[in-house]
């Protein structure tokens, strides 16, 4: 087994336990009050929860946020991943394609379309994988798979305490750049994994030509502190020092939707609260991921199926109670945001910018 299969397994076997949470800052999801309608005029079964994101109308705004790429199962995982998302009606975003790119004989480990048909399906890739080969390549693979777009990862504090990590990031604005210039019809969207994006970061991204993130913000799973659990020495102790390092998802969030972007809040999403509140910022959609590997470690495709179940379920319940009678309706009712929130979103402003 590769380094990087045993990498892959040892992400799985850790998200699957309740060891790698921030440990004290949240996504501040919990700082975003929906008001209460006691006289919401609504009909559960009426509450549409459509939604549209890279032009792909959705049953509900949540999609399956990339996870697991080279480890070993990543096939079976991939295929019953998309089979849930296809039979719910969400999006579907696969993980890292690095091992297809090496090895074009592991496309059967990503390619989901047939059980798929009509689901959107992005792939993924590193920042720095675009650096060192260009788009070309990944291009080629999308088309091989069918994909309808790529999620294009950055991830430079986890890699910085991963044993064998990458250490220069230079030339990954440029090369995002590049991608989006010969996507043509494939959607591009650029996320963090799980520190989120910073002003600075999603103005770089806005001058490449991004138009979609998902900012996968802190409060959630800290893969610093996965890849701290792996370590050892020096790398273990720098990595305990910065495992609740980044920007709260709600933060991110704010940052992206004011600056226009089509964006997808992930990082901490464990509830259908949490995607109302997500929407309520102006999100268009919500990612999910290491709930369903501890659901996936737990029962399988029975259990990940009745979690995202739990969670539509959730925000349409969560709607009703606001008298949302739409996705779209969410954002123009009255919240109520806690001063952390509005600290952290005045804050990141250099010099008190408006």
């Amino acid at each position: 087994m590769s380094s990087s299969e045993q990498r892959k397994r040892d992400h799985l076997a850790l998200c699957a336990t309740d060891r790698v949470g921030y440990r004290d800052k949240t996504t501040l999801l919990e700082q975003v009050e929906l008001i209460h309608r006691a006289l919401p005029e609504a009909d559960l079964d009426r509450i549409d929860l459509a939604a549209e994101f890279a032009g792909k109308r959705l049953d509900a705004p949540l999609w399956i946020s990339a996870m697991t790429g080279g480890a070993e199962g990543a096939a079976r995982f991939n295929r019953e991943l998309s089979g849930l998302a296809a039979e719910r009606g969400l999006g579907f975003c696969l993980g890292s394609m690095r091992p297809m790119l090496v090895d074009p004989s592991r496309r059967e480990d990503f390619a989901v379309r047939q059980g798929a048909p009509d689901t959107l399906i992005l792939g993924n890739v590193g920042a720095t994988e675009l650096v060192r080969g260009g788009p070309e390549p990944v291009i080629d693979a999308l088309g091989e798979i069918g994909a309808d777009g790529i999620t294009i990862h950055l991830n430079p504090v986890m890699e910085l305490i991963q044993p064998g990590g990458d250490t220069d990031f230079r030339g990954a604005v440029d090369a995002i750049g590049a991608f989006v210039e010969q996507s043509g019809d494939l959607a591009v969207v650029v996320k963090e994994t799980g520190c989120g994006l910073s002003l600075a970061d999603l103005r770089a991204l806005s001058s490449a030509g991004v138009e979609r993130v998902e900012v996968a913000g802190s409060g959630g799973t800290s893969w610093i502190g996965v890849e701290t659990l792996r370590a050892e020495g020096r790398k273990q102790r720098l990595g305990e020092m910065l495992w609740d390092w980044g920007v709260p998802t709600a933060v991110s969030v704010a940052w992206a939707v004011e600056l226009g972007f089509e964006t997808v809040a992930s990082g901490g999403i464990r509830s259908g609260l949490d995607i109302a509140r997500s929407l309520a910022l102006g999100a268009r959609l919500c990612g999910v991921a290491a709930p369903l590997i501890r659901a996936d470690s737990e029962g399988r495709a029975a259990a990940m199926g009745e979690l995202l179940d739990d969670l539509v379920e959730g925000l349409r319940l969560t709607m009703l109670a606001c008298g949302a009678g739409s996705v779209a309706e969410l954002p123009r009712l009255p919240r109520v945001v806690g001063e952390d929130l509005l600290r952290w979103i005045e804050a990141g402003r250099p010099g008190g910018e408006p």
